[in-house]
């Protein structure tokens, strides 16, 4: 009995600190930032580092576009699904060992179906190998001054050592948008659809806060509801970044309140201005992934979900949808790729020839050249194996 009641006084604790952390969390980083100007119109710990979850993908299109541009590779080159691929954990999409797709086709499924499994194997496609691929990735981040910013794969899947900023992620997102105007079809996209099935974006906004044009979520437990989202209205352009937030219709809510507040207004400073290293991430796991918090939040299928918030819509529903198959590769691989395919043959062992060898003469047959024998070699003690 004793130990019952000391079990359930502890509930209590963790129970009330929960409490605090939850309340606490309400302000979770976020910035706010004209996309064109960079100027920040609002932000709250924007330099803390945080774990970017699936906005970790935003990086890994941003190479594969820089990639692209620079003539590595094409629109139409292979990104082939790898052994190592298919073992991604979900969000993924399911394709078996073998299986290859157009590299602007895996742009599209990694921005709106957010598929580890087809993240892991562009990355492959572009740089040949994993490693490779998110040192590229880390080398863009110092390029661009994410000071905040480590990458150690290009999928988001949980690692405490990949982190980012709200600061840095609106920087990256501003870049993208800039620089490589013409993939914004695939951030505007409200899902893909396969041969199977439709994929809906999770970011809600695009179906119900007007203006919206992407740009991308992501959630692990550790990381809680993260979102980097773009919107125009009267020729202004903004940026707004949520991180930890406590579930996809906080994010999305969090982040329409955040927008309707800043349209219309200059800001102050400039997001590409240098910055120190902020504080430490924090683990959101505790508060947002216990048995309580699941049950308790609402988290609906994006096609479906019904938001009740003034700075939100009802749903209208798009005609944005990209169609995705598998196939269509009509250009070449990129030379990184081609290299470790190569690589991988000539590992493999070729067998020796077995020696000739005369059990009567008790020695090795050495072979002829023309109708000369090049010699022979004698093995009195034992016969080879």
């Amino acid at each position: 009995m004793f130990r019952n009641f000391q079990i359930f006084f502890l509930t209590l604790i963790v129970a009330f600190f929960a409490g605090i952390a939850v309340s606490e969390a309400v302000e979770t980083p976020h910035i706010v930032i004209d996309g064109k100007t960079g100027s920040i119109i609002s932000q709250y710990r924007a330099n803390d580092r945080w774990h970017p979850a699936s906005l970790t993908k935003l990086m890994t299109a941003y190479v594969t576009f820089r990639a692209i541009a620079n003539g590595e590779i094409e629109e139409g080159s292979p990104v082939v699904i790898s052994t190592a691929a298919t073992k991604q954990p979900p969000s993924r999409m399911g394709y078996k060992k073998g299986v290859s797709l157009r590299i602007d086709t895996a742009l599209k499924i990694i921005i709106i179906k957010s598929a580890n499994d087809v993240s892991l194997a562009l990355a492959e496609a572009v740089a040949g190998n994993l490693k490779a691929f998110v040192d590229r990735m880390n080398s863009e981040a110092k390029r661009l001054g994410l000071a905040n910013t480590s990458f150690v794969n290009s999928n988001g899947l949980h690692d405490v050592r990949q982190v980012s900023s709200a600061r840095d992620m609106a920087l990256l997102s501003a870049k993208i948008l800039t620089e490589f105007p013409q993939y914004a079809y695939m951030f505007e996209a409200v899902a893909i659809e396969t041969p199977v099935r439709k994929h809906f974006s999770y970011n809600l906004l695009l179906e119900r806060f007007p203006g919206t044009t992407g740009l991308k979520t992501g959630f692990v437990c550790a990381a809680g509801y993260n979102l980097a989202v773009s919107a125009e209205r009267n020729g202004q352009q903004l940026i707004a970044i949520v991180l930890g937030r406590s579930s996809q219709t906080d994010r999305a809510v969090a982040a329409a309140r955040l927008l309707t507040e800043s349209f219309g207004k200059q800001g102050t400073g400039s997001v590409f201005l240098p910055v120190l290293r902020g504080a430490p991430p924090v683990n959101m796991r505790p508060i947002l992934c216990t048995q309580e918090a699941r049950a308790a939040r609402y988290d609906p299928t994006p096609g479906n979900a019904v938001i009740k918030s003034e700075f939100l819509k009802p749903r209208a529903k798009s005609d944005k949808i990209l169609s995705v198959r598998s196939g269509g590769v009509d250009a070449s691989a990129s030379s990184a790729f081609l290299n470790r395919q190569f690589a991988s043959i000539r590992s493999v062992p070729v067998p020796e020839p077995k020696p000739n060898y005369d059990a009567k003469l008790g020695k090795i047959i050495l072979p002829a050249i023309g109708s000369q024998e090049t010699g022979d070699l004698a093995v009195p003690t034992q016969r080879p194996r």
